[in-house]
């Protein structure tokens, strides 16, 4: 019934952005889904907004949400019960997220203008978190193996930042 529910939401949310896309005939929406209990919402506010959502598997959730101008978001999930979570807000923002394995949780946040994030994890089990505010901030983290942890909190401007890790907790 959770999983009914969550379609159902998604649909409706997903409806009603593309009817807003159309209307402005600038922010882009595109879902694919394949497998079976997946549940994704979508939701663009501002001007040539644009997002990607390609699931896989089975079980997985994903959630993107942008408002403001030029923003960009991708979430890919393959495997089985993988989560992902993306918010932007501001000016030509980039977010991509990629995991593969099995229970993968990524959660982005970034609001300001210029800011990347990365995220791209394989194996089993791994959390990553990135939360950016300001201008110009970057941030990469790569997961492989299982049961990895991390999270990435950056404020201001021009803050770098690249975590790596590999094999398991």
């Amino acid at each position: 019934m959770k999983r009914i529910l969550s379609a159902v939401l998604a649909v409706a949310m997903l409806a009603g952005t593309v009817g807003i896309a159309e209307a402005q005939g600038r922010n882009r929406v595109q879902v694919d889904q394949r497998g079976h209990g997946h549940g994704a919402a979508v939701s663009q506010k501002g001007d040539r907004n644009g997002s990607v959502t390609v699931q896989g598997g089975r079980g997985h959730y994903a959630q993107g949400v942008q408002s403001g101008y030029n923003n960009f978001l991708r979430m890919d999930q393959y495997g089985t019960r993988n989560q992902s979570t993306t918010e932007q807000r501001g000016e030509s923002n980039l977010a991509v997220t990629a995991q593969d394995g099995l229970r993968l949780q990524a959660d982005t946040r970034q609001n300001g203008y210029n800011n990347v994030a990365g995220t791209a994890q394989m194996g089993t089990g791994h959390r990553a978190v990135t939360d950016q505010s300001g201008a110009n901030n970057a941030s990469a983290i790569i997961q492989t193996g299982n049961g990895q942890d991390v999270e990435v909190r950056q404020r201001g401007e021009g803050n770098i930042s690249v975590v790596v890790q590999s094999g398991y907790n």
